[in-house]
């Protein structure tokens, strides 16, 4: 019996002393926080209990991932947690107070890397918002093309925002080649200067008329937008995205056509003449005009044959006959059309 009532008082000696502990320990719940690399990489918390605490402990399970600090000035007492390499680990930070209790807060903390913003991430921002615009207004969203963003970018470094929409066929020319007059290609354009925050430029064109009927013209079906500097451009197409993206895969020659009489021994100007190509009439005519006795210039894909006929002659003239010709690198630049 004696020795059973020692064998109680020694578990009630263990257990108020387990009772005491706990009666002085305030444990937080697990708190996640995340820290970017690519940023700062430094995160800082100024905890409740730090600013009257008697003692600070800070504890990390992997100090080579993040290494976190107690710091304190005279207005200031904060932990900051640095990141050093991707990974995760935990931060323990116990507050050891006056009356003797401990608060601890504990951090699982992720370090990672962002990827890195790039401009085109700006410039598919903007367009986003473009897109956004256009649904509240009830008008289909444009597709993005990276082609087309790309020519944003060579207008922008090339001609820039002071000389305006004033080349923008001659930019297109030099950017797409022969391919922009064989393809007969025609852009709509907006810019802007003065923010490189994507809102700001769209917020600008939606407030011009000109501008707002780029954004919202039913006929353009793609498009892009992009950023250089504090300078925005916008191209507007409105032809299906896959005619522009592929535009490098084609071939294409110029070549001159004219109208001579024989009689006379001279080139002749008035003459309407079509074009297309052989075995696909229907999708592929088109129609020019000799305007003047040095030709009109057509443009031809490299390995096709087309037929080349004269639709209207010069006034006093029989139609002049028809040609088929295969288009070759090394072939003819120059046709003759005779009566």
């Amino acid at each position: 019996m004696r020795a059973w009532k020692k064998g109680l008082a020694g578990l009630m000696v263990v257990l108020g002393a387990g009772f005491l502990l706990m009666g002085h320990t305030v444990h937080a719940k697990t708190i996640d926080v995340k820290i970017d690399l690519r940023g700062t990489g430094v995160l800082t918390k100024r905890l409740k209990a730090i600013d009257k605490a008697k003692k600070i402990k800070v504890k990390c399970s992997d100090p080579t991932i993040v290494k976190a600090v107690y710091k304190k000035d005279r207005k200031d007492r904060r932990i900051e947690f640095i990141g050093k390499v991707k990974g995760n680990a935990t931060v323990t930070v116990k507050c050891t107070m006056k009356n003797k209790k401990v608060k601890t807060y504990r951090y699982r903390v992720r370090v990672f890397k962002s990827r890195k913003v790039t401009a085109k991430d700006k410039g598919k921002k903007a367009f986003q918002i473009q897109n956004q615009y256009r649904k509240e207004k009830g008008v289909a969203a444009l597709e993005w093309s990276d082609e087309l963003y790309e020519f944003c970018l060579y207008r922008l470094k090339t001609s820039g925002f002071d000389l305006g929409h004033a080349h923008l066929g001659r930019d297109g020319r030099a950017y797409f080649g022969l391919y922009y007059d064989f393809k007969k290609i025609l852009l709509g354009e907006n810019m802007y200067r003065g923010s490189k925050e994507a809102a700001e430029a769209m917020k600008a064109w939606e407030k011009s008329p000109a501008h707002c009927h780029n954004l919202l013209s039913s006929d353009h079906v793609c498009g892009a937008i992009a950023c250089y500097k504090n300078t925005w451009c916008a191209i507007f197409y409105d032809k299906d995205r896959n005619e522009i993206e592929n535009w490098s895969e084609y071939h294409i020659k110029e070549i001159t056509i004219k109208r001579y009489d024989n009689q006379k021994g001279i080139y002749l100007s008035n003459s309407t003449i079509s074009y297309y190509e052989e075995g696909n009439r229907q999708e592929t005519l088109e129609a020019a005009k000799i305007t003047e006795t040095s030709g009109k210039k057509i443009y031809l894909e490299i390995g096709k044959t087309y037929v080349i006929y004269e639709r209207k002659a010069p006034d006093g003239y029989e139609k002049a006959e028809r040609i088929i010709i295969t288009v070759t690198e090394d072939g003819l630049n120059e046709i003759v059309l005779k009566s």
